[in-house]
């Protein structure tokens, strides 16, 4: 044990005080803290400018723009004349105008065109649609003398009531995040575990230290070091986000990610010790993997084609998770729930979604669990063999002989 703690604070020590931790971690400091900076900021410089859209109406139909725009928020309407068509299409195209409103007549009916440059504008085109239908509708009421009240009678809809037994639709920003920070780190932190071993074992170090401490434990020490600067890193992560939103440049209501919205309520003690868990496990997973992995390689150079099968697995779980945002039911995420390269990141997003059981979770931990002592044994023998073998590029029949202890 006392070696296991030396190797241990070696690798650390190591890892804290290296040049890459020091900077990327600097960068992602900054970078959140810019990037919460940046979107206060143009929160801010953006709530005064309205989207500027010219109302060229052709006909007979009464379009009262002045009354629109008390009604819209973030768009300003104006008229033009009905010859300026040519005029303020150039506009537009120019970037001069954010968007151009066409009212002509089609068969008797008035319809609406809605011309913009790149990205449209939600609010005017229905308020807009809106009072030109109520102005076809009276002037076709009064046009044909239809008694008001059936008319009224006639125009109601059908009042729809929508009972949602279980919406996901608020999980999607937290699901998001937390799988693309899981993915990331494991496959980051996983390829330094795989880069470190392949420089030692380049650079003869091993056969220093192997005649003084079993691979084994260089091996079990190193993975822990590296997940203790995961877990440091992610620790800043937070701190960027409690510094901003102590400034009150995060705003908790107003959190989203492509266009769908972060719910922080979603982020209950649970979510967070599920997180932590399935992030821990599936990290030493594919940690182990990755160490035998590089004590295959005689040179660094050739690490990229050894950790291709590695980085797929861990690719097909981010994609599997993402599918999981959007039906978190579906035969392949559940699944894949229950396949251990795959767990950590699809079961963690179906735990978000409210999908996994308790029953579900301890089945899929105690499969994980299971599975680690499993790849622990085979990463095992390959990295206690592999250290110390030489040759040229790694061959599948060269692990499974030393998966073997041959």
């Amino acid at each position: 044990m006392k070696k296991f703690a030396a190797i241990y604070k070696f690798h650390l020590k190591e890892n804290l005080k290296s040049k890459a931790f020091k900077i990327s971690t600097t960068i992602i400091f900054v970078a959140i803290l810019a990037f919460f900076a940046y979107s206060n900021w143009a929160n801010q410089n953006d709530s005064g400018n309205k989207d500027t859209i010219a109302v060229i109406n052709k006909t007979e139909s009464n379009i009262n723009v002045k009354a629109l725009n008390k009604t819209l928020d973030e768009t300003k309407l104006g008229s033009a004349q009905k010859d300026e068509e040519e005029k303020f299409r150039k506009k537009v195209e120019k970037g001069d105008l954010d968007g151009l409103l066409l009212v002509r007549e089609q068969k008797g009916v008035p319809a609406l065109t809605y011309i913009y440059k790149n990205f449209p504008n939600n609010e005017a085109v229905p308020v807009v649609s809106q009072a030109l239908q109520q102005s076809y509708i009276a002037d076709t009421i009064a046009k044909n003398k239809i008694n008001p009240k059936t008319a009224t009678s006639l125009l109601s809809t059908v009042q729809v009531k929508e009972e949602v037994l279980k919406d996901t639709s608020n999980t999607f920003g937290i699901v998001y995040v937390f799988v693309f920070f899981m993915y990331l780190f494991i496959i980051a932190f996983g390829q330094m575990i795989a880069t470190a071993v392949a420089a030692e074992k380049s650079s003869r170090v091993m056969e220093i230290m192997i005649p003084k401490v079993k691979p084994i434990l260089m091996m079990y020490a190193k993975i822990a070091a590296i997940l203790t600067g995961a877990i440091v890193q992610l620790a800043i992560i937070a701190a960027a986000g409690l510094i901003a939103y102590a400034i009150g440049w995060l705003d908790t209501n107003e959190l989203s990610i492509f266009g769908s919205g972060i719910d922080l309520s979603n982020l209950t003690p649970g979510v967070i010790a599920a997180f932590i868990t399935y992030f821990i496990l599936g990290y030493l997973l594919y940690a182990m993997m990755y160490a035998a992995v590089g004590s295959m390689v005689s040179r660094t150079e050739d690490l990229g084609a050894s950790q291709f099968p590695i980085i797929m697995l861990i690719m097909g779980a981010f994609f599997i998770g993402m599918r999981s945002l959007f039906d978190p039911s579906t035969t392949l995420v559940v699944v894949s729930s229950y396949i251990p390269f795959f767990s950590p990141i699809v079961t963690f997003s179906r735990i978000v979604a409210g999908e996994a059981g308790t029953l579900e979770v301890i089945i899929t931990i105690a499969i994980l669990l299971i599975s680690l002592l499993f790849i622990n044994r085979l990463a095992g023998r390959i990295y206690v063999h592999g250290v110390m073998h030489y040759g040229g590029k790694v061959k599948f029949k060269d692990m499974i002989l030393l998966a073997k202890g041959k």
